[in-house]
């Protein structure tokens, strides 16, 4: 029975991360977009408001 740490080995490229980010983009772009489209929609209603006042 060995107590050291075992060794891990760790091998990532290019494509496994541009496939990750891919995936978590896809994911959250839904809440991205509402988080800056309602501020958004907001800001442009009173500008457009303030166009007949």
């Amino acid at each position: 029975m060995g107590t050291g740490i075992p060794t891990v080995s760790l091998t990532y490229d290019l494509a496994d991360v541009a496939t990750s980010v891919g995936n978590w983009f896809s994911s959250f772009w839904l809440i991205l977009a509402f988080a800056v489209a309602i501020p958004l929609a907001f800001y442009v209603a009173n500008r457009v408001k303030g166009l007949f006042q």
